[in-house]
């Protein structure tokens, strides 16, 4: 076997803000290239607190995606067919590690030509690294190494320069701005790559980058203060693992999901005098969940938190942390977590909710995640529950939840008179199924509306005509003026079916009657 591998090269420069960045263009066989070079990649089982921590600090082996063996194959497959041709470059560049030997040629008179012979030596065994990094191309490389027909050389562009302009993070910026082969850049794998080199909407100090600081923070401490972190190499920063959830489960996050969580429910909040660093936003949100498993002891493993199948409740997990984000901004960091929590009687809540929540998918979803992050958020930014209010559990059930039914008089010429509003308050979870209310002859303006945050959707229609959408929520939420000749029709009687969403496809039926008298 060779020693080394040589190759005549041409070189060029590329001058940016009085600095020279050299390169070199040539062609080497596949087989040789893989000889003396890697991708800087990580595996598909390299740790997600491996990953994070060096995202919090400028990479230097794992910012390349894996290896795919299939695809290797195609390629070799592929281009051992007649007439298949791959002119397309690779980019290579030095290990920052190591050393190659440059120099330029001269002709027989001693005089310097505009070619370069450079020499990079063959590693001696598997263990020792490889002079060269693959930028970008090293399925084409790999593939074309396994050819069993083809042998042609492969184009490549070698960055290469002897004062180190290509340190590390240059390199891996590289990457991360011309990896644009057909198979993109997975969306957790992109974003931590933007996050690193500050690039699209991950500029230093911008609500995704900080977002994204407090995730890798999380993922890579083992613990703060004295305290385990429970979300210790969970967070999925590496693309190619499963999810993984905490101990003892549930609060299943990748890196992209909770960047997001993070950055709109804090980030772009925060203020004022409880304004939190990364760091700080990290540490509480780990501190908080470590109190959450202290008080969810009774069936855990049925708990809406931390069970799985058809006990989890991913808007309940989602919506604590949201929550806690909610607290730190109104309140700033708490003294012990497990105290907040007392105060919102998590301690004798039943968060087995099985019983209760008939499905949360579909429409049922969208419903449900409004409603959860609604009342997490309501609760813990007050640090107490609504009045009357036993738990969140029943809140999401619709506790303490009602209508205003609004009448204002109208004169003969249907003008509201002014200062004739009168509301009735019409209870909607629990209570009687049907109500009825006498109102005068000109009480012609009628409007329906909520301020409780615990509903989800609200449907209206009239009962003689059900499907008429004049008739409808959206209709009476602006107010609806119903003439004289109306009500007449009408026997003088506003009969509506009201129905409401709750929290897990939860509904409540109202019937509401409205007679209008002289």
């Amino acid at each position: 076997m060779p020693q080394e591998v040589a190759v005549t090269c041409l070189r060029y420069e590329i001058h940016n803000n009085g600095k020279v960045f050299p390169y070199f263009l040539g062609a080497l066989n596949a087989k040789e290239i893989k000889l003396v070079s890697d991708a800087p990649s990580f595996g598909y089982l390299t740790p997600n607190n491996r990953i994070a921590a060096e995202v919090l600090e400028p990479p230097t082996e794992h910012w390349q995606r894996p290896l795919k063996e299939q695809k290797v194959k195609d390629i070799a497959a592929r281009f051992d067919l007649p007439m298949e041709i791959m002119p397309n470059p690779v980019l290579l560049a030095v290990n920052p590690a190591k050393k190659i030997n440059v120099h330029q040629d001269v002709d027989a008179s001693g005089r310097q030509t505009g070619l370069w012979t450079i020499r990079i030596q063959i590693p001696a065994n598997s263990e020792v690294q490889k002079p060269l990094w693959i930028i970008d191309g090293q399925h084409r490389v790999m593939g074309m190494a396994e050819t069993l027909v083809s042998q042609s050389p492969l184009p490549f562009v070698l960055l290469y320069s002897e004062g180190d302009d290509y340190i590390p993070s240059v390199l891996a910026k590289i990457f991360a701005q011309v990896t644009t082969e057909a198979t993109p850049l997975n969306g957790i794998h992109q974003a931590w790559m933007q996050f690193v080199f500050n690039l699209g909407d991950y500029e230093q100090g911008t609500t995704d980058w900080r977002a994204m600081k407090t995730a890798a923070i999380l993922c890579s401490r083992q613990s703060f203060d004295v305290h385990t972190n429970p979300f210790y190499s969970t967070i999925g920063f590496n693309p190619e693992l499963p999810a993984q959830n905490i101990n003892p489960g549930g609060f299943s996050f990748d890196a992209n999901y909770l960047k997001d969580l993070l950055k709109e429910k804090y980030f772009k909040n925060q203020g004022g005098q409880h304004s939190l660093t990364e760091e700080e936003v990290a540490k509480q949100i780990s501190l908080a969940v470590v109190a959450l498993k202290g008080v969810v002891r009774r069936e855990v493993e049925r708990s809406a938190f931390f069970g799985d199948g058809r006990f989890e409740q991913k808007y309940f997990r989602d919506g604590y942390i949201s929550g806690v984000c909610s607290y730190l901004i109104q309140n700033g960091s708490p003294r012990d977590w497990l105290e907040v929590l007392n105060k919102l009687n998590f301690q004798n809540t039943n968060w087995d909710v099985s019983g209760w929540v008939n499905t949360t998918g579909g429409s049922a979803g969208t419903i449900s995640k409004k409603v959860a992050f609604a009342c997490f958020e309501e609760i813990f930014r007050n640090a107490k529950l609504p009045e009357n209010v036993e738990n969140i559990c029943t809140y999401l059930q619709g506790k303490e939840s009602y209508l205003n039914i609004e009448y204002k008089l109208v004169d003969e010429e249907d003008n509201i008179i002014r200062n004739s509003s009168t509301t009735i308050k019409a209870e909607i979870a629990g209570g009687i199924q049907r109500v009825e209310k006498n109102i005068p002859l000109n009480a012609r303006y009628i409007k329906i509306s909520t301020p409780c945050i615990n509903i989800g959707q609200v449907s209206v229609s009239l009962q003689d005509k059900p499907f008429d959408s004049t008739y409808n929520y959206s209709s009476f939420r602006k107010g609806k003026l119903f003439t004289l000749v109306e009500l007449k029709q009408l026997k003088n009687k506003i009969a509506l079916d009201v129905e409401v969403d709750y929290y897990g496809d939860v509904t409540f039926n109202k019937k509401i009657v409205l007679n209008v008298k002289d």
